[in-house]
């Protein structure tokens, strides 16, 4: 195989496996958003304190 094959396949690998990490990453940061919107929206005071059960909520 000549230099120039194998430079060639070289460079087509890196990129393909570039691509391939760009789509993960990208899926990943779409997961991500979705959860944190799911834990941004707003919460009720009373609501909460129902669910815990105690007449007061300590926020650390």
């Amino acid at each position: 195989m000549n230099l120039l094959a194998f430079l060639s396949m070289l460079i087509l690998i890196i990129t393909i496996i570039t691509l391939v990490f760009g789509v993960i990453t990208y899926f990943l940061y779409k997961t991500r958003e979705r959860v944190k919107k799911n834990i941004s929206k707003e919460l009720i005071y009373e609501e909460v304190l129902e669910d815990v059960g105690g007449k007061y909520i300590f926020f650390e």
